[in-house]
């Protein structure tokens, strides 16, 4: 579990083994981020981390814009990761996703 914060948006994320299911305020990722370049935002740490589809991700977020939230989703999985798997956090630390 980790807590992701961006402008006005906070994001609760809770990170479990998985297949890489996405889920955002009870919506697939597809359906709360309709915009792709969300979506992308919302996959960079995994991708940083090379651990796309290894993980779930379940996660609620309130306040401000998409693309606040997505940041704040963004930084919430990044601390996640680096909660879970403590060998990641220099990598994801170096690509700026802790700050």
């Amino acid at each position: 579990y980790a807590t992701g914060r961006r402008k006005d948006a906070t994001a609760r994320v809770w990170l479990k083994p998985g297949t890489g299911k996405i889920i955002v305020n009870g919506r697939d990722q597809e359906v709360y981020f309709a915009r792709p370049t969300l979506r992308l935002v919302i996959n960079q740490p995994f991708d940083i981390a090379e651990r796309r589809g290894s993980y779930d991700v379940i996660c609620t977020v309130a306040g401000g814009g998409l693309s606040g939230q997505a940041g704040a989703v963004k930084h919430g999985i990044a601390q996640a990761l680096s909660r879970y798997e403590p060998a990641l956090r220099s990598v994801v630390k170096h690509a700026g996703f802790l700050t």
